[in-house]
């Protein structure tokens, strides 16, 4: 299946993407007191991944350090991910039609971001178990 350069969800078109995050997004977004469902649901998911609590607390103190939260995001080991980490995100995230870039598009660029590195990283693992014949 041949990716297209500027698909939202292509795991080296979302990483590039990343980069260009705007810090003052990110202390925006860890400022918030009550955030959207959509937000909560987009830093639940990145909270599994990065083996958090998926609580917004917990989503708050991951953002309070944008260096080492960045660099969680760009480092992160998507070829290793756990089965049970995947099948969560998959059943309780990713399969959501709230759940989408399009929707994030609306809240900051920061969220819409994050929203499509976690549906390309669920991708990615779908992508590669099927490749590897799993």
């Amino acid at each position: 299946m041949a990716t297209q350069e500027n698909d939202s969800t292509d795991i080296e078109v979302v990483l590039k993407d990343l980069k260009k995050i705007n810090k003052g997004s990110i202390t925006e977004l860890k400022s918030l007191i009550n955030p959207s469902q959509l937000i909560k649901m987009v830093m639940e998911a990145v909270c599994i991944l990065l083996g958090r609590t998926p609580t917004w607390e917990q989503s708050r103190k991951l953002l309070s350090d944008v260096n080492n939260f960045m660099q969680q995001i760009q480092n992160y080991d998507k070829d290793n991910i756990s089965p049970e980490v995947i099948t969560k995100i998959r059943n309780e995230y990713t399969s959501d039609p709230e759940f989408s870039v399009e929707k994030a598009k609306n809240m900051s660029g920061a969220i819409w971001k994050l929203c499509s590195w976690v549906i390309a990283i669920e991708k990615y693992d779908n992508l590669k178990k099927s490749a590897d014949g799993k």
